[in-house]
């Protein structure tokens, strides 16, 4: 595998030494290759469009960083390369397993309020919603919010989706938009898919799933999904759910109100239908379509529903 030529010219104007070997490559919402350099040190490196989001990103990432959250080093960027097209490079960070030693649903709450309170002073307005907390898009005909291609949008599939995973994200949604809670910064997607853990201590990646929404919409978010690892989808049950939200509060201080504990379960049943869909386009139902349709109704009698 090799780095096209403005690519190579970047890392060595950037990283000061010319690309020997590219160890690693993978291509979905964005480009990464794990490059090693002539001088032996190693980068992630990343292309990937949308500078606004870019910049707000590599601000949240940096003042994580500043917090004590262990993370990639953010090295260079983000940078044009034309055609919105932009260009990172991270320190590689391949350490680390996909779970926690300890009790899990506390662990990622604690990280999830560090990282919260870490983001706090981050300017992120007009930050872009992640597709899968796109729930307040404005498309009226769409239960789901719109693809980016149409390989990779549901309503391609509707007619061969189980009627109850619609009709369960469509109740969610109209939880979700009708609660007023203010917005806070903080990352959506931690599981193992983008945490790795040495011990009980954690290393995040994937500073680019960054959010602006309730706090309640990332416990949530968190309650449902952070069991997922690259191996397989995975949707934590109602009890393990329940635990996060208690971890939460626990970790923060502060006791979560009614309106944020329905919407934390909101979040769930709508993350959990979202990556429901996701699992029959991909090739069928899964682990998370099967945990959805066994226990949505009672999630959204939580979320008040």
């Amino acid at each position: 595998m090799t780095l096209d030529e403005p690519v190579t010219r970047w890392v060595v104007s950037r990283l000061g030494s010319t690309p020997a070997e590219v160890f690693f490559e993978a291509s979905s919402m964005s480009d990464v290759w794990g490059v090693r350099l002539e001088d032996g040190r190693r980068f992630a490196v990343k292309r990937r469009g949308g500078g606004d989001r870019l910049a707000i990103v590599a601000r949240a990432h940096r003042a994580a960083l500043d917090a004590g959250i262990d993370a990639p080093d953010l090295v260079a960027g983000p940078d044009p390369l034309g055609d919105d097209a932009w260009l990172t490079a991270e320190e590689w960070r391949p350490e680390g397993v996909f779970t926690p030693d300890g009790d899990a649903p506390a662990l990622y709450a604690s990280l999830l309020a560090r990282i919260v309170a870490a983001l706090a002073e981050v300017e992120a307005r007009g930050l872009a919603p992640t597709p899968w907390l796109h729930y307040d898009h404005r498309a009226a005909a769409r239960v789901w919010p719109p693809a980016s291609s149409a390989r990779w949008d549901p309503h391609r599939i509707e007619p061969d989706l189980p009627p109850a995973l619609a009709a369960l994200a469509r109740a969610a949604r109209s939880r979700l938009e009708a609660s007023e809670l203010p917005a806070v910064l903080g990352h959506a997607d931690l599981n193992g898919l983008n945490v790795r853990w040495r011990g009980d201590r954690a290393i995040v990646h994937d500073w680019d799933s960054i959010v602006l929404r309730p706090e309640a919409v990332l416990v949530g978010t968190l309650a449902l999904d952070h069991p997922a690892t690259p191996d397989a989808g995975a949707a934590a049950d109602i009890a393990t759910g329940a635990r996060v939200l208690a971890a939460y509060e626990e970790a923060t201080g502060r006791t979560l109100t009614p309106d944020e504990v329905e919407v934390a379960w909101a979040t769930s049943v709508w993350l959990a239908c979202y990556n429901a869909v996701f699992e029959h386009l991909h090739g069928g139902p899964g682990a998370v379509t099967a945990a959805i349709l066994r226990d949505g109704e009672e999630r959204l009698a939580l979320a008040g529903v």
